[in-house]
């Protein structure tokens, strides 16, 4: 259990049993992928994002910059997932399965959910 309590990261949406389903969750990079919620490091402690929140959810393929604007990046894959009027919450994995995973889970809780998927290999450029 964290010292810090988790925190909603939607402040009308907050989850009963935040604690259990954290205990419970898959860990992928940095994050932990609970049957409610997504569960990312903040200041202060954890945060998390209730599935039930969520109204749309979407991958793609992205760059993280190592070297400043010109130069290498490593390819990463973005999950955003929406949440409100139109804010949203990035979670950045490196491996596309991990971020499929991610998609999953949030598929898993809301069914209906709006999604799309990235299907297009990493490019150079």
């Amino acid at each position: 259990m964290p010292l810090i309590p988790l925190r909603s990261h939607v402040k009308t949406c907050i989850l009963e049993n935040a604690n259990e389903d954290y205990r419970a969750a898959k860990r992928a990079a940095q994050y932990r992928i609970g049957k409610e919620a997504i569960y990312f490091p903040a200041f202060p402690g954890t945060h998390y994002l209730p599935y039930r929140a969520v109204t749309r959810a979407l991958t793609r393929n992205t760059q993280l910059p190592l070297t400043g604007c010109c130069g290498k990046a490593l390819p990463m894959t973005r999950l955003r997932l929406y949440y409100g009027a139109e804010a949203y919450q990035d979670f950045m994995f490196e491996k596309r399965e991990m971020a499929n995973e991610a998609l999953d889970a949030v598929l898993a809780a809301r069914p209906d959910l709006p999604e799309e998927r990235e299907e297009r290999a990493h490019s150079a450029i």
